[in-house]
Order: C-alpha cells, then sequence, then structure tokens
C-alpha cells in the first residue's frame, strides 16, 4: 500500500493527528485526479466530505489538490 494511503488511514482513525485535514485533503485530491486529471478544488472538498467526512476550506483543498498533481507529473 503506497505511503499516502497509509498516511491517510492512520489520520482517519485518529482524530487527533497531526496536520490530519492536510492528509485527508490529499487522499481526497488523489481521488479526484483518479477520476478526472481535471478535478477541481470543489471536486476534493466534494470527495473529502463524501470519503472521509470532514469539511475541507478552500485554501486546503486547493493545496491539496497542487502538491498532488506535483507528485504525479514529477
Amino acid at each position: 500500500m503506497p505511503t499516502l494511503w497509509r498516511t491517510v488511514l492512520a489520520a482517519l482513525t485518529d482524530p487527533a493527528a497531526a496536520n490530519r485535514d492536510q492528509v485527508l485533503a490529499l487522499g481526497a485530491a488523489d481521488l479526484a485526479l483518479n477520476q478526472d486529471s481535471a478535478a477541481s478544488s470543489g471536486d476534493v472538498q466534494d470527495i473529502a466530505l463524501a470519503e472521509f467526512g470532514i469539511a475541507l476550506d478552500p485554501r486546503t483543498a486547493t493545496a491539496a489538490l497542487t502538491a498532488r498533481r506535483a507528485h504525479r507529473s514529477g
């Protein structure tokens, strides 16, 4: 299992995990990009709410999407 998903699963099971929102945002961004390479931060927010039960602010969603895009291209 890739490191990102281990971290996401750990954050899901520990509400007090450090940087929990950012970690879950990265997971949501990864899922969004798997669905559509042109995913938006709104898509990340929607997935985070539907899959992880968290409401992300737009800044966190955008940062996660940018990070996952950079990871995929490099």
